[in-house]
């Protein structure tokens, strides 16, 4: 079959499947504005922000106090006043603020349990912001940062670090390669790069936007392995388009966007930069080429330092990742990603 029939049945399948998920969005606009109760299970990671936590429940988002504590899978019964949040035109997102809610099921899920044990390790051993930033490279955890850090995250263009994103995923795999590559086979150092994604995907509890992330970086190093960088191009657009047809919405999925641009920008810019950089800096500076409309547009901020920034600390995350069981070791590189990162914010 033509690549064109092809095309065009995946475009009638995607445009079915997107009216059929829009519907299903729209079905809570008559709840807007009015008491309503859900039941369902935490489906995202815990944000935690000053004395507030956040997560999802299926399509609403949950804002409620620090206490008690959710976790990721806990079944839940909440009550209170649907809030309708318009993104554009044709897609809105739906919250609850502070609701009643009564925990039905704690959830179960061991590899969520070691990332919280971790995570309560990391506060005890570390001062902040350390502690919160090893957990953010280490686990992609949402934890609440300093403040002050978080805007110098956001003004150097490395907000991407701490959260679970496709270029986060794409800075510790092609640093974790570029250090390693030194040592093994080329191939072999891509091989140990994918498996470290697929261990640090574990370790962030398999997440969706993490999955995502780790799928399309692993597809298009393993390109590079095969020595063919357009198959690895044409390997992202067929993951990018089986994911569409999972989940049409995606395609306003902010996770979903960095993940696929930062992944292009690897397989198509990287090649075609100057060969007297270091591999590492290369490959931080096609990626932040592509993700900078995308940051640009949702953060409101598009940081001018971002590539050198991007570039000194670049090589430092892969040694936090190798040291995230001797947390005390990992000290030294975790301050001098935050040295760098306070110096330019």
């Amino acid at each position: 079959m033509k690549p064109v029939w092809l095309l065009l049945i995946w475009l009638v399948i995607f445009i079915i499947r997107f009216q059929t998920s829009l519907q299903a969005f729209s079905n809570l606009d008559r709840y807007a504005d009015k008491p309503i109760t859900i039941n369902g299970r935490i489906s995202s990671q815990i944000t935690l922000q000053g004395s507030s936590q956040s997560f999802n429940v299926g399509r609403v988002r949950v804002r409620t106090n620090l206490y008690p504590a959710y976790h990721y899978g806990d079944q839940l019964t909440i009550s209170g006043t649907l809030q309708r949040q318009v993104i554009n035109p044709i897609l809105s997102r739906f919250s609850l603020m502070y609701p009643r809610i009564e925990k039905v099921e704690a959830g179960n899920n061991i590899f969520i349990g070691l990332k919280e044990r971790l995570e309560a390790w990391y506060s005890l051993i570390l001062p902040e912001p350390e502690a919160s930033l090893m957990a953010g490279i280490v686990l992609g955890s949402k934890r609440g940062l300093p403040l002050e850090f978080w805007q110098a995250l956001q003004k150097t263009g490395t907000l991407h670090i701490v959260v679970a994103s496709g270029f986060n995923v794409t800075v510790v795999m092609g640093a974790t390669i570029f250090l390693l590559a030194g040592i093994f086979r080329r191939s072999l150092a891509i091989a140990l790069g994918i498996g470290a994604v697929m261990i640090y995907s574990l370790m962030a509890g398999m997440e969706p936007a993490i999955v995502r992330a780790a799928l399309m970086g692993a597809l298009a190093y393993f390109g590079q392995m095969l020595g063919r960088p357009s198959d690895g191009l044409r390997l992202l657009f067929l993951a990018a388009a089986a994911m569409l047809l999972v989940n049409p919405l995606f395609i306003f999925d902010i996770g979903f966007q960095l993940s696929f641009l930062a992944t292009f920008g690897l397989i198509l810019i990287c090649p075609r930069l100057p060969k007297f950089l270091p591999k590492g800096m290369k490959e931080s500076i096609a990626a932040q080429l592509m993700v900078w409309p995308v940051l640009l547009i949702n953060f409101g901020q598009m940081s001018l330092i971002g590539i050198l920034v991007n570039g000194l600390i670049v090589s430092l995350v892969p040694y936090v990742m190798f040291l995230f069981a001797l947390p005390w070791l990992a000290y030294v590189p975790l301050h001098l990603i935050v040295v760098i990162i306070n110096y330019f914010g």
